[in-house]
């Protein structure tokens, strides 16, 4: 782990492309911050509390600009240490000399002053106590969310309310820990401080609380990959149409001849705030497993696909005259979420488009969404009920209330949950002293996801994740 005693600094604010200007943050941290920015700001009486002063930032003998100057004391900052900011509106070369200026070896008062290396401030934090471990992963994962359901997920995170749920869980078992090894030292009183049957229930429930946890999360593995939607249907039932409206360019080939797609092909779908990935695939057949060779093979790559989607627009070419086949196939789709679209709305007569009508009301209880990609009928709506099934999720309880969690959290709550269940197992069977061991070993896992027991080399690899100024 780097040195924590230097001067850190790097740019906390976006890559700005050569040759433009924009405004740039240049952040500090660390003990001697304020003699550290004498290499660059002309010499002035730091304020004695957080404060945002005009100044002239000095690059050489003759090019000097202007910039905003933020101060932030320890313990009230970020970081916890002495914090500062410029801001400047600069080019990415100007930029550049300014932290070559400041890393210049050491400054007349001896602090080194190096770059950050990534998530190198918001570790200071952790270690400072400005944050636990949760909340510190959870600034990464805002930083890298797709879109505004995930960005509520992470914020959740950040601001403690996964922390305080695992504090309480803490304090119950703690308590009933308690309660066990008293009635363990009285044994031979006879004194009950607590019976195995309120003990084991008392377990259980904090056992349920954390699998509530785990099953209303947001994983972050997910959060990293863009939730995907994917076209489904019948060959020829108009996918390769629509997932070329919806990206307003010919992603898909076109064509009258049956089973033209055979591969999986994908293209981002940008819905205003939410980021997906819309793939088409090869149709749907209802006796492909009959058929075999490339067809059997280009239907189960399609269903394997599918599974694995957020969302499935069900296609159905609004034009036919019969809609058995697509009844068939509908069954192999096995994704939660699942949204009717009327296809070829323009070629299609008013009476075979209220028989669709009713029959997507017999098999999903809702109407489809009418389209069509030649007059871009229905799209806006269709864009909006995609967006609207990517926040809320399958069931429609609002992703946004949702916690984001990452591999290490999952599989620390997995742990505790199984030492929960086995020690209310123990409590029923009367091995109090098992239950109590267990209890010990669930208290301690719980500990590991936000101070305890959190070794050198697991902070460098959650850190070591984070962008360079965070």
């Amino acid at each position: 782990m780097a040195n924590l005693d230097d001067i850190i600094v790097a740019v906390s604010s976006p890559s700005v492309t050569a040759g433009q200007t924009a405004r740039s943050i240049v952040r500090l941290s660390g003990a001697g911050v304020w003699n550290a920015l004498t290499a660059v700001v002309a010499a002035q009486t730091p304020p004695q509390a957080n404060a945002v002063l005009p100044c002239r930032v000095r690059l050489s003998r003759r090019l000097e600009i202007e910039g905003m100057l933020y101060c932030f004391f320890s313990p009230r900052s970020y970081t916890g240490e002495d914090m500062a900011e410029l801001h400047l509106w600069a080019a990415p070369d100007v930029v550049a000399l300014l932290l070559e200026r400041l890393c210049e070896g050491r400054n007349p008062h001896g602090h080194p002053v190096r770059l950050a290396e990534p998530g190198e401030f918001t570790l200071r934090a952790y270690l400072n106590g400005k944050m636990d471990l949760t909340q510190a992963e959870a600034v990464a994962q805002i930083v890298t969310s797709a879109n505004r359901g995930q960005l509520a997920a992470a914020e959740k995170l950040l601001h403690g309310r996964f922390s305080e749920t695992i504090s309480r869980v803490r304090t119950e078992i703690l308590e009933v820990l308690g309660l066990i090894e008293a009635g363990l030292d009285f044994t031979e009183e006879d004194i009950e401080f607590i019976t195995p049957e309120q003990a084991a229930k008392r377990i259980t429930a904090q056992r349920d609380l954390l699998c509530n946890l785990l099953e209303d999360s947001v994983q972050l593995e997910r959060m990293i990959d863009l939730d995907a939607v994917g076209l489904a249907g019948l060959p020829n039932a108009g996918k390769s149409s629509l997932l070329n409206a919806l990206l307003q360019r010919p992603r898909s080939i076109v064509s009258p001849i049956e089973a033209t797609t055979r591969d999986i092909l994908t293209g981002v779908l940008d819905l205003e705030g939410v980021s997906c990935v819309v793939f088409d695939c090869a149709g749907l057949l209802p006796d492909a497993e009959k058929r075999g060779g490339i067809d059997a093979l280009a239907h189960q790559a399609a269903i394997d696909a599918l599974r694995r989607a957020a969302v499935v627009l069900f296609c159905m070419d609004a034009s036919k005259p019969s809609f058995e086949q697509d009844r068939q196939i509908l069954p192999a789709i096995q994704t939660p979420c699942r949204i009717p679209i009327a296809t070829k709305a323009d070629l299609a007569d008013p009476t075979a488009l209220q028989r669709l009508i009713t029959h997507c009301r017999q098999i999903f209880d809702t109407p489809p969404i009418i389209t069509s990609a030649r007059t871009g009928q229905g799209l806006s709506e269709l864009k909006s009920r995609i967006k609207n099934a990517l926040i809320t999720g399958p069931t429609g309880d609002g992703q946004v209330e949702r916690l984001s969690l990452n591999q290490r959290h999952r599989q620390r709550l997995q742990e505790a949950v199984k030492a929960l269940a086995d020690a209310a197992d123990e409590m029923g069977a009367g091995r109090e002293d098992t239950a109590a061991m267990l209890l010990r070993q669930s208290y301690q896992t719980l500990g590991g996801l936000e101070r305890e027991n959190v070794s050198e080399k697991i902070l460098e690899s959650i850190f070591s994740r984070f962008c360079i100024g965070k």
